[in-house]
């Protein structure tokens, strides 16, 4: 009996105890990370878009100069070589075509475009027919945001 009597006791107290701490119906959970707003998605949207023409025109400059990478917390331009060794990967792979299939911005670093590519001449992006997926990596250092690829970040 002196067991039960002293079990009631320590869960009344629990329960007490737990009642106390409980959040009130005014708290809010603040998410950790920067907040995102329209005019983010605004910009990575023309900036993939910008990308996505240059690979339409075939302008494969364009392509590289838009690119960056991302190492030690920081956004590096390609020195002369890596801008040539991009360029050449670039150029082996034939494309007729492109068009972006999704977009999703989390936060700074974390983000991702997907950009559909037609590989063969006589292929659908619509019915995606001999098209590959290749992504692009948003990242926003700061107030600007840059383009990069998911291979050459840290």
């Amino acid at each position: 009996m002196k067991y039960r009597i002293l079990l009631f006791a320590i869960t009344a107290g629990i329960m007490l105890i737990g009642c106390k701490n409980k959040r009130s119906s005014d708290e809010y959970i603040v998410p950790d990370g920067p907040i995102l707003s329209s005019s983010d998605s605004t910009e990575v949207l023309k900036m993939v878009n910008k990308y996505i023409q240059a690979i339409n025109e075939h302008d494969v400059d364009a392509m590289v100069d838009q690119l960056h990478y991302f190492r030690d917390n920081r956004i590096h331009d390609f020195s002369d070589s890596e801008r040539d060794s991009v360029k050449r990967g670039l150029q082996q792979i034939p494309v007729y075509a492109a068009k972006l299939y999704s977009l999703s911005l989390k936060d700074n670093v974390y983000n991702q475009a997907g950009i559909l590519v037609q590989l063969i001449e006589d292929g659908s992006l619509d019915d995606e027919i001999g098209v590959s997926k290749m992504y692009l990596v948003p990242i926003r250092i700061g107030d600007e945001w840059y383009l990069t690829l998911p291979d050459l970040n840290d």
